[in-house]
């Protein structure tokens, strides 16, 4: 059993203790000095030659009350009740104790908080909850490729109908990321996006997430969410600027630059509000480094070494230090963009 450090136990720039000094003891001690997280001040452990090969002070647990320390993590994950026997026998304060055995605080648990971490998805979701409040109780919404109507939560205050072509089968083929299931049977409205059965100007809102790098043709889309959006009406729309191959065989482009949005839009009648990026260069580096350990597992049959992973923590550390005084890499390349539109006097054709 591999173990990182028990980040969410332990505050940064704590002072600590570890009690073992064998394998785990040095590996959790190796890992706190690459990243500096927090202040070990001793080792405990029966053998005190230990010191020799560590640079802190090896002794017995009997002489914690010496030591000044918030937390002690304690290693040993065999005979725990005898563990916790000394413990009490010691009168260490409980509190203060880490059993790593009773956690599972493995590679992929805690590097996160220490590396960064950027997730679109979250940012996605935070966008459109925010902006599906502010929309007036009664309005009718559409949600064009609702997919599992993720959204529609937030949308009780609404009239809110889902629309998808409800044809994707997870897995039907291998290639790229792939969902384990995908439920569309809530959805109102099956049909093709670029051709709906609603009346023209019929509709007040058109929420459309990560929908058109799946279209063959997305300005087919645009056209048609101007046939059915009401004069003045809004349109909330996210779609990624660089994507990896996803939902295939419905994967027809890796994303969109904000100049498509501006051009085509326009083109249609819609009057820009906002385009706001998600991510930048580095946290798209970041979030694909994230994702180097299932893809040299799946593709090149390839099991990354620990040491190999410390690696890529270093990187991404690195990454997420760059992406928090980044003041604009966004314009080179970034996760995706969110807009928001509104249509203006567009004259559309009759269909």
């Amino acid at each position: 059993m591999e173990y990182l450090f028990p980040i969410d136990k332990i505050n940064k720039k704590d002072k600590c203790a570890i009690w073992g000094g064998g394998d785990a003891g040095r590996k959790l001690f190796e890992w706190n000095k690459r990243f500096q997280y927090c202040d070990i001040v001793v080792i405990f452990d029966k053998d005190l030659e230990l010191e020799f090969s560590y640079d802190v002070k090896v002794d017995r647990v009997d002489n914690w009350e010496n030591y000044n320390f918030e937390k002690i993590i304690i290693t040993m994950t065999r005979n725990i009740d005898q563990i916790k026997d000394i413990v009490k026998k010691i009168k260490l304060p409980v509190e203060r104790c880490v059993f790593l055995a009773e956690e599972e605080y493995y590679i992929d648990h805690s590097y996160k908080d220490v590396c960064g971490n950027f997730d679109e998805q979250e940012i996605r979701d935070e966008w459109v909850k925010s902006r599906l409040q502010k929309i007036e109780a009664g309005k009718t919404l559409i949600d064009a490729g609702a997919g599992e109507m993720r959204y529609a939560q937030y949308c009780k205050h609404l009239n809110y109908i889902a629309q998808d072509f409800a044809e994707y089968v997870p897995n039907k083929v291998s290639e790229g990321l792939q969902p384990e299931v995908w439920d569309t049977s809530g959805i109102n409205i099956r049909c093709d996006i670029i051709d709906m059965p609603l009346n023209n100007d019929s509709v007040d809102v058109i929420l459309c997430t990560e929908v058109f790098e799946h279209l063959k043709n997305p300005i087919l889309a645009v056209r048609e969410f101007s046939r059915i959006l009401k004069p003045d009406g809004k349109l909330l729309l996210t779609a990624p600027f660089c994507s990896i191959t996803h939902f295939a065989p419905y994967y027809y482009a890796n994303g969109f630059s904000k100049y498509w949005y501006t051009d085509i839009l326009n083109d249609y009648g819609f009057e820009v509000e906002a385009i706001t990026p998600y991510g930048n260069y580095f946290t798209w580096l970041w979030q694909e480094m994230n994702r180097v350990k299932y893809v040299s597992q799946r593709y090149c049959d390839y099991k990354i070494k620990e040491e190999e992973i410390f690696s890529l923590f270093d990187s991404m550390k690195l990454l997420d230090k760059l992406s928090k005084i980044d003041t604009g890499s966004d314009e080179l390349l970034c996760a995706g963009h969110m807009v928001e539109a509104h249509k203006s006097g567009y004259k559309h054709d009759s269909y």
